[in-house]
């Protein structure tokens, strides 16, 4: 039996026993008042890829290539660009703000020492390295500044990479952290960078058979947190994720929910209406019936969890009917995938 179905199917249960329906959404979210994770994605996305518009035999039209040439895995619907030799790729970036955030889901085959570089430039000149390199049930990490040389600090540490990994880093203010799975590994304040022109992601290999797989690339510009920005009566946020096709939480959105909650206890007049908001793939029906449920979903942890009086907060599901970007491109599509806070 299918997701869908045991869904369909368990709230046709709640509704014969006279429960509400909403009852299931409150007992299957996670626990967002006591999760450590606090990597707060940025809110305006700079460059987005999942791949979702690449063709087996295509070049990834938003990367220009040099070296080994990647190769797209596709099975259902993961999509994935895997490399397997010596070569790096650049994403369409021209510029990175002061303050950005960068995320990756890798999936790592036969880890041995399979090496992603992330590497920042001024023009030509390397301004910041980040390695990752993947080994048997480890990870290394290591930043460096490149000019002149100082290395920040350099981490080893447990790893599963039977299964994809999120890695992710965040600048902010002179500031540079870096996250895996949500945890935080690396913390370095004082951190002056140039401007940034360019970025650039190279591989390298050490032993046969292993590729590093991207299944998703994302760089945003950094935003005041939610105290500040509702304040001119709106607040956006990408950072409030969900399970696919579900109103499921992703425990990662515990971050800007706990922001949320803080700026309601501090400003006990504050009303807000909480819009939920999806692309246009899929059903028009069913994306609005769960863009309802995923701004109801939202409310129901800010009131169980957070203690936040019910009578602040109502919910609105507009599907995808207020793009914010093109849904052509994967970058527009994941714009538009948002939850958004109105002032009332």
């Amino acid at each position: 039996m299918s997701a869908n179905r045991i869904t369909v199917f368990s709230s046709a249960l709640l509704f014969l026993a006279g429960l509400p329906i909403l009852a299931q959404t409150q007992a299957a979210q996670p626990e967002m008042t006591t999760l450590k994770s606090t990597f707060i994605p940025g809110e305006k996305t700079i460059f987005y890829d999942d791949f979702t518009d690449m063709s087996a035999d295509d070049a990834p039209p938003h990367f220009k290539v040099r070296g080994a040439a990647p190769v797209l895995k596709a099975a259902g619907d993961l999509r994935q660009l895997t490399i397997t030799q010596r070569g790096s790729i650049f994403p369409n970036i021209t510029s990175l703000p002061k303050n950005f955030t960068y995320e990756a889901e890798l999936k790592v085959d036969n880890p041995n020492r399979a090496i992603s570089l992330l590497i920042l430039s001024a023009g030509e000149k390397q301004i910041l390295q980040f390695m990752t390199t993947a080994m048997q049930n480890q990870t290394d990490l290591a930043v460096s500044l490149r000019a002149p040389y100082q290395e920040l600090g350099r981490k080893r540490f447990p790893t599963n990479w039977n299964e994809p990994v999120k890695v992710a880093l965040w600048v902010q203010n002179g500031r540079l952290r870096v996250f895996v799975n949500g945890e935080k590994q690396l913390d370095f304040n004082q951190v002056e960078m140039p401007a940034l022109t360019k970025v650039e992601f190279a591989h390298d290999f050490y032993g046969a058979n292993q590729s590093i797989g991207y299944r998703s690339v994302r760089f945003a510009e950094s935003t005041p947190d939610f105290s500040q920005v509702i304040a001119s009566g709106r607040f956006v946020t990408h950072g409030i994720l969900f399970d696919t096709a579900s109103d499921r939480l992703k425990p990662e959105s515990a971050p800007v929910i706990q922001s949320i909650a803080k700026g309601l206890e501090t400003n006990p007049n504050l009303r807000l209406l909480i819009e939920g908001h999806t692309d246009s793939v899929g059903n028009a029906a069913s994306n609005l019936d769960l863009s309802k449920r995923r701004a109801e979903a939202v409310k129901t942890v800010l009131t169980a969890q957070f203690k936040v009086d019910a009578a602040r907060l109502a919910t609105a599901g507009l599907g995808a009917t207020k793009p914010i970007d093109s849904n052509d491109t994967p970058q527009g599509r994941s714009q538009n995938r948002r939850v958004e806070f109105a002032k009332q």
